[in-house]
């Protein structure tokens, strides 16, 4: 009778020093562990920095051409209303799963990162919304599509700067444009 006391005893240390151990190591996990186990994948952050730099540069080439072209050719328009629209929308989808995985996380520092950023390519977005006004025009006011992208060059821009300081509170690299590193 006495053994069973002693082992009865000895399981209910045994499970009680258990149960005051798994929430530690699972608390570690999540704040040391939680890059390394795919939290704050550096795949959204490389893509997303990759799509608002994609729309920046369609949006420097069709401003360059919106100053030489004397009437502006609505395919060209078409294409780069286009481009830059799926280039924004690609990186409004990055930051929505960054920004699920840091509710996840409860960091509430990326969080409001995340969502300055979002504001900035929805500026961005609105702004290629009134592009598309003009580009449907017939004939396309270039003067008027001019301002409306130097417009989105701005918002773009500052969604930039503010994804450069999201991946450095998220503690990834900025990718690299070398591409032989791919492997």
């Amino acid at each position: 009778m006495i053994r069973r006391l002693h082992f009865i005893t000895l399981g209910l240390c045994v499970a009680a020093v258990a149960a005051a151990a798994v929430p530690a190591v699972a608390q570690s996990w999540k704040n040391a562990g939680s890059k390394a186990a795919g939290y704050y994948s550096e795949y959204h952050g490389h893509s997303s920095h990759s799509h608002l730099y994609s729309a920046q540069n369609h949006v420097s080439h069709y401003s360059k051409y919106l100053s030489t072209a004397e009437t502006v050719d609505p395919s060209v328009a078409r294409m780069a209303h286009d481009s830059i629209g799926n280039h924004l929308a690609k990186t409004q989808q990055h930051l929505g799963q960054m920004k699920n995985q840091a509710a996840v996380h409860k960091n509430a520092d990326a969080v409001k990162v995340i969502s300055e950023v979002e504001g900035h390519v929805q500026n961005a977005r609105l702004h290629q919304a009134d592009l598309n006004k003009i580009t449907i025009q017939k004939p396309i006011e270039s003067k008027a599509a001019k301002s409306t992208v130097e417009k989105m060059q701005v918002s773009i821009e500052k969604a930039i700067q503010g994804h450069g300081k999201l991946l450095e509170t998220l503690g990834i690299e900025k990718p690299t444009t070398n591409n032989s590193e791919s492997k």
